[in-house]
């Protein structure tokens, strides 16, 4: 399959230059958990943390986050918070905890446990990766994305756009509800050990690792 570049993809998501600070929006943040902040303060504040405080996100959170990230948001529809190319829902998020792997399941709005072993030193050898308390793990599903894609499944390099893009857009929701909600996140692609992390979620021929997006807070 053709490789393609996480630059490309990541390009047009870049924000405006940052002139407040994240603790700015997790001051905002209401009684409940809520954060009311805008979405420009959000926009804001969204940038790329490799520094994380050694504290758990609390599970109500890390269900809003990924909400965020791929949730349904028009039950009749099965509609999503994020576009997708073609259509196709074809990425599957799992979360590689101190406490095992989860994957989440959109219509329940619920992290289903996987595994309970700690998968954070398998997805990556760097360290802020292994310590950061939630990894995100995007995992690309060629069947269902060749449905959607229907004559352009044949396309090698439009389905690797269909995998990376998708996975990306979710991506850049997560971002910005960190930013909104003041935790750090930064999307990693190159070094994500792709092999190890296939093998660790027993995944299946069609399913590929797109990305890998550790979240936490700042230090």
């Amino acid at each position: 399959m053709t490789k393609v570049s996480r630059r490309r993809f990541m390009a047009a998501t870049t924000a405006a230059t940052i002139t407040l600070p994240i603790a700015t929006a997790a001051r905002a943040q209401e009684a409940e958990g809520a954060a009311s902040v805008s979405v420009e303060e959000a926009l804001r504040n969204r940038r790329s943390t490799r520094r994380f405080a050694n504290a758990a996100i609390p599970q109500e959170q890390l269900l809003r986050l990924l909400w965020a990230a791929n949730g349904v948001n028009r039950e009749d529809s099965d509609g999503r918070t994020v576009p997708a190319w073609r259509s196709a829902k074809n990425v599957d998020l799992y979360v590689a905890q101190e406490g095992g792997v989860g994957r989440y399941d959109p219509a329940a709005n619920v992290l289903e446990t996987m595994s309970e072993e700690d998968l954070r030193g398998v997805v990556s050898d760097q360290s802020y990766i292994v310590r950061a308390p939630a990894v995100l793990i995007y995992v690309s599903d060629r069947d269902r994305l060749a449905e959607a894609a229907g004559e352009s499944a044949a396309d090698e390099m439009a389905m690797a756009i269909g995998a990376h893009v998708n996975s990306a857009v979710m991506a850049q929701n997560v971002y910005l509800f960190a930013a909104a909600e003041g935790l750090g996140t930064v999307l990693i692609g190159g070094s994500a050990d792709r092999a190890a992390i296939a093998e660790a979620l027993s995944l299946g021929e069609a399913q590929t690792v797109t990305y890998i997006q550790p979240v936490g807070v700042p230090r």
